[in-house]
């Protein structure tokens, strides 16, 4: 609708006025379009929460782990003999203390006794008839000595007897008998000869006889030895609880025994601790300090890192030796913490507890989109408050410090950095 001028106006002032009601229509849309962005932003929600730059750790920390003392090495001691139980160390009992050589049990050995004074009254025996050999070798030699020299009487008597049957002083007769006697003596001789190697031979019998015999000695020395418990070398006993009148078997279990000074840690680490590009201290030979519940300290060595890992958690069972000077007054089963020394990487930061969620998710800052930025974080080690992780490529980027449920991957933030 078009405005009617009055007659007592001027046509020239209408026109003006028309013109400047149509620039300020003009100028209030191109306004409203240009802020038309902001204000659709301004509609969308804004979540106040404190960031944090990230910044690696240190080149060199210590991080601390728990771990489970254990013996280095620890021997079974078994029964060697089935019987009953008729003496046990009751110091053993109470002590759990041991030396080399110390008694633990004896079992009824009666049979076993008797059996050994049995091979001994053998071994006598048969020593008997060595010197009874040895007697017939030498009545053998002193007969074979007799008969050579009959032999020798008869040979000159056959030989002066053979020159008289040639000149007709005797006939053949007598020297047919004198023939005979000279065969015989040579017989003779050859017999005491055979006795001699008979004798021999039954020396050598009676003295393999002897030597079997104090074998079997021995063996009943040692059946005899497995009805006494003795311990192999010094050490701590556990599970010695045999008492008098118990019948075992052989091989039973009887207790268990290991070197006090030789004691280790097993320990747990993630397979990420033990992979990291720059590692950490945590590889065979590193030194660690291994600490008590009563603040006791004691220098450790990795020993071993095992090849297998467990199938959820990814753990890998690790095992400290500890320092003999020390371990004896450490005990089997105690918790101990174990840390060790780490050369973190450039990716390692040390964050607050609140900053990672049940699924060891952390939130960053795209300051260029101010949108929040989901990340998975590698954990390395959680302490009482903050936790050691690492994110790759994160050093320097914004790190939300207390992570709400409402926080998504891609939300619209404004941030405020703390301080």
């Amino acid at each position: 609708m078009q405005p009617v001028a009055s007659p007592d106006v001027p046509q020239t002032r209408l026109r003006e006025k028309t013109k400047f009601r149509d620039m300020a229509v003009r100028g209030l849309c191109a306004l409203s379009f240009a802020f038309a962005p902001l204000m659709s932003r301004a509609q969308e929600q804004t979540w106040p929460f404190e960031t944090q730059r990230l910044v690696p750790v240190s080149a060199s920390t210590s991080e601390t782990y728990f771990g489970t003392v254990r013996a280095s090495k620890i021997f079974s001691l078994s029964y060697g003999a089935r019987g009953c139980i008729v003496e046990v160390s009751e110091s053993a009992k109470d002590e759990r203390v041991v030396q080399t050589g110390q008694v633990l049990v004896k079992l009824d050995d009666q049979r076993s006794q008797l059996a050994l004074r049995t091979a001994a009254a053998r071994i006598s025996e048969l020593a008997t008839a060595i010197e009874e050999r040895q007697l017939a070798i030498e009545a053998a030699r002193a007969d074979d000595r007799r008969r050579k020299q009959e032999l020798e009487l008869v040979s000159g008597e056959f030989e002066r007897s053979s020159v008289m049957l040639g000149r007709g002083l005797i006939n053949e007769t007598t020297m047919d008998a004198i023939q005979r006697r000279f065969m015989e003596a040579n017989f003779a001789v050859e017999r005491a000869t055979e006795a001699i190697a008979n004798a021999e031979t039954a020396l050598k019998r009676a003295e393999i006889a002897l030597e079997i015999g104090k074998l079997d000695m021995q063996s009943e020395e040692i059946n005899l030895a497995h009805f006494l418990l003795a311990v192999p070398f010094d050490g701590v006993l556990v599970g010695f609880d045999a008492n008098v009148g118990d019948c075992v078997q052989e091989g039973e279990l009887a207790a268990r025994i290991y070197a006090p000074d030789q004691k280790s840690v097993d320990v747990f680490f993630r397979i990420s601790q033990l992979t990291a590009p720059r590692a950490s201290g945590l590889s065979v030979g590193a030194p660690v300090k291994v600490t008590r519940i009563n603040g006791q300290e004691c220098q450790g060595t990795i020993t071993r890192i095992d090849t297998e890992a467990e199938t959820e958690s990814q753990f890998v069972e690790t095992t400290v030796d500890v320092d003999p000077s020390c371990a004896p007054n450490l005990f089997l089963n105690e918790s101990v913490e174990i840390e060790a020394a780490q050369i973190a990487s450039d990716d390692t930061f040390r964050v607050p507890n609140s900053a990672i969620d049940g699924s060891d998710t952390v939130f960053l800052v795209d300051e260029d989109a101010m949108r929040l930025v989901a990340a998975k974080a590698e954990i390395i080690s959680r302490q009482t408050r903050e936790t050691t992780i690492r994110i790759p490529d994160a050093a320097g980027r914004l790190l939300v410090m207390n992570i709400q449920a409402t926080m998504a991957d891609g939300l619209f933030v404004g941030t405020k950095e703390p301080g």
